[in-house]
């Protein structure tokens, strides 16, 4: 197989491990599912070439283990760590698209923005907020990747489904679910009442 035809494949991989962590119900393993995602798409980058894209996932995959190990012992990651990671990311800009390779394409200003989104998002501990969040460094990766062209096809794909299964996974848990507790506790209700009633 090509380099090509193995990052096609890679991207298909990770468009269903990062759609299926949306749906996942405690905080940890949303964490860990991400974090399998995001090592599978820096091997498609790696195959893409694309050496920035990939050193910011490289960032992202620490920050993920970092956030992994204040959520398993219960705490709030400290706003530090955000900006700590925050930080890395310019740097690496700064010293792989300047530095090294002499150009600068304005297009990784918005994956700098996109991770920087990613480094605040993911420290907060409610993961229903969290759902709703991600949206914003989620369409930033999109529009990054389409922009850079046809060579990232896939993986603008598989950011799309991403963002289209989380915002399943809001209409599921924030409505549907909503919704149904709200019927269940109606029906409770109404329950109580009328053993009042025969009890009366």
């Amino acid at each position: 197989m090509t380099r090509e035809q193995w990052a096609f494949v890679i991207s298909i991989v990770v468009m269903v491990v990062m759609c299926s962590s949306y749906f996942v119900k405690n905080k940890s393993l949303y964490l860990i599912v991400q974090g399998v995602g995001i090592t599978l798409l820096m091997v498609s980058y790696i195959l893409w070439r694309e050496y920035f894209a990939m050193v910011g996932l490289v960032i992202g995959l620490v920050r993920m283990l970092v956030y992994l190990l204040y959520e398993q012992k219960n705490k709030e990651t400290p706003i530090w760590w955000a900006i700590v990671f925050s930080v890395l990311g310019v740097a690496c800009y700064l010293i792989i698209n300047l530095w090294i390779q002499g150009t600068a394409k304005w297009v990784d200003i918005i994956y700098l923005v996109g991770l920087v989104a990613y480094a605040f998002v993911f420290r907060i501990r409610n993961l229903n907020w969290v759902r709703y969040l991600v949206l914003i460094p989620t369409g930033l990766s999109i529009l990054y990747n389409a922009l850079l062209g046809a060579g990232t096809l896939m993986v603008v794909i598989s950011y799309s489904f991403e963002f289209c299964a989380n915002l399943v996974s809001i209409v599921k848990y924030h409505v549907w679910d909503k919704k149904k507790q709200n019927v269940e506790e109606k029906e409770d209700e109404e329950g109580e009442d009328s053993s009042v009633d025969t009890l009366g």
